[in-house]
């Protein structure tokens, strides 16, 4: 299992780079049960304080569990086919208490923090509180967080709190009209 470092506040914004990414949220429900949904765009929207924020559903389990909780984790995976194809079944839509973590074979381990767990094969973890929510949007659920607490896998960063690029590895979701495909997000020009 990778070793996790935490990370100071002062390199939390640049730990969340770059500034729009594929990302897993996590979250639990009110019973305390976890749940994992991708999202194709989850975006850093403030600096100091770092703020976070995604849209989803208001039929989701996510919108459903970040307004009875006002807590969540994202979870940045690396550009790598075996994790993505993880991401695309935490996609699907289960069954409310479905464990997308059984599903997909994604580890949780825990938070620093807050209740929504890590996700091992992630190699960057922001945990949010919600700072404001807002319906819009015919059904859509726009969620900003601030960021609480960021872990990193040790070998993804240098002393300074900078990533290292080809071992952090970002990805981004291109989406349904690019056929569902991944594209990299760490080639420095």
């Amino acid at each position: 299992m990778p070793s996790k470092q935490n990370q100071p506040a002062k390199f939390w914004d640049r730990l969340f780079a770059p500034s729009s990414c594929l990302a897993v949220i996590t979250t639990v429900d009110s019973q305390g049960r976890p749940n994992a949904a991708s999202f194709g765009t989850c975006t850093r929207v403030n600096h100091k304080p770092v703020y976070i924020a995604f849209t989803t559903s208001m039929n989701k389990d996510t919108a459903k569990n970040v307004l009875a909780t006002g807590e969540f984790t994202v979870n940045l995976p690396p550009l790598d086919q075996a994790i993505l194809e993880k991401v695309r079944i935490c996609g699907l839509p289960f069954a409310p208490g479905v464990s997308e973590f059984d599903k997909s074979g994604f580890t949780a381990i825990p938070a620093v923090v807050l209740q929504p767990p890590r996700i091992v094969e992630c190699n960057r973890h922001f945990e949010c509180k919600v700072e404001w929510t807002k319906e819009w949007a015919d059904g859509r659920l726009m969620v900003c967080g601030e960021l609480v607490a960021a872990s990193v896998d040790v070998d993804c960063v240098d002393e300074e709190g900078y990533l290292i690029w080809e071992r952090a590895r970002s990805a981004h979701y291109c989406g349904g009209p690019y056929g569902g495909e991944f594209v990299a997000a760490y080639e420095v020009m």
